[in-house]
């Protein structure tokens, strides 16, 4: 499995993802996961099964990229990275090779020789994705579907994460390459008790919003969220807080932490205690692409979740009961307003979400999707 940034330790969305796959994968043979760019801190022993490597090393010298020229989408990748890479397939022998997205598409030629299978995992529909956010220039969702379109004629199966993302890739691309299914699962499992905690008392009502800080959907989703829902929230329910957790807030997240009943937690170590406090978590995403695993940590947690259509789209929930959805921040406070003052509506949305993100997104959801997306089914079958 290759990847951009480390999985392991996992700490984002992305990582999450990638690990959760490997440990998957490592219940049918080895898995090495390697990255494109070196860990961060102190290595750390990976599960069994599971071996971890880097293609570049903290502080070497910047080498030349792959390619005269990268699509915006593209990540930069040095051509000594594509050696090691090439080196390290031989030695490992795999029969299968997992490539994250198309960031890494500049490593899909190259591999093809060497894989019996080559697999794309797109967490995202790169062209949507482009389309969506702010900051994107008109040719970036048009260089992200052309590199679509060229590596659904390299590979041998695509992996997206939401049957809604499967619909929008077979719009945009004419292959018969097979597109499965793989849904981000629920993060740290294993570290989340299955069974239903009791609600938290005191402070009421504390309210959560985990995720990558820096990412521009989430920063967008931090500001709406501080600066317009929670003071309407707490003009009915003065004592409301706002917990803004994750790793590398930009510096007008870091801002929010002024405001008036918002806490801003920097990189946590453990997002299991805010979440296991949290009695509500409001994700007002207004772009973005996948499903959002913020909302499945939260829901396997039995936090009540809060959302705007796009939040959790792909995730097929059932609104009204295991999932409460408004557009606008007016609607979204109105909800945590209504939720909060009928405790018996917040058990059983509490209940139902519990149960649906552990039956269809836990940890055995994840393991039978991986084995069909390898393949295997097709072989048993």
């Amino acid at each position: 499995m290759v990847c951009i940034d480390p999985a392991f330790p996992p700490t984002s969305g992305a990582d999450l993802r990638n690990f959760g796959n490997a440990l998957a994968a490592a219940e049918l043979g080895p898995v090495c996961l390697v990255s494109v760019r070196p860990p961060a801190g102190p290595p750390q022993p990976p599960p069994a099964n599971i071996r971890v490597a880097a293609l570049t090393a903290e502080g070497e010298p910047r080498a030349r990229a792959l390619g005269l020229w990268r699509a915006r989408t593209e990540a930069r990748i040095p051509r000594p990275a594509l050696a090691r890479l090439e080196a390290l397939v031989r030695e490992f022998r795999p029969d299968t090779i997992l490539v994250e997205g198309i960031p890494l598409f500049r490593l899909l030629r190259p591999l093809r020789p060497l894989a019996g299978q080559l697999i794309l995992d797109m967490h995202n529909v790169e062209s949507d994705l482009a389309g969506q956010l702010r900051s994107a220039q008109g040719s970036g969702a048009a260089d992200a579907r052309r590199l679509e379109r060229k590596a659904a004629a390299i590979v041998d199966r695509i992996w997206v994460c939401s049957r809604l993302d499967r619909e929008k890739f077979k719009a945009l691309v004419s292959s018969t390459v097979p597109v499965d299914i793989v849904a981000n699962g629920i993060p740290r499992a294993e570290d989340i008790p299955e069974a239903l905690r009791a609600a938290p008392s005191g402070g009421f009502p504390s309210i959560l919003l985990v995720g990558h800080l820096g990412y521009e959907p989430n920063i967008d989703a931090a500001q709406r969220l501080a600066r317009d829902i929670l003071p309407r929230i707490r003009r009915a329910l003065p004592t409301a807080r706002l917990t803004l957790a994750g790793r590398s807030p930009a510096p007008t997240v870091q801002d929010l932490a002024g405001l008036e009943g918002v806490t801003l937690v920097e990189n946590p170590d453990d997002v299991g205690p805010l979440l296991s406090a949290a009695h509500l978590s409001i994700i007002p995403l207004s772009m973005g692409g996948g499903t959002r695993i913020k909302i499945l940590e939260a829901m396997a947690w039995g936090v009540p979740v809060i959302a705007t259509p796009l939040a959790a789209e792909g995730l097929d929930l059932v609104e009204n009961e295991e999932v409460l959805l408004a557009a606008s921040d007016e609607e979204l406070a109105a909800m945590a307003i209504a939720l909060c003052a009928d405790p018996a509506r917040m058990a059983r949305q509490r209940a139902r979400a519990h149960q649906a993100v552990w039956s269809r997104f836990g940890p055995q959801a994840i393991r039978d999707a991986v084995h069909s997306g390898l393949g295997l089914a097709d072989e048993d079958a």
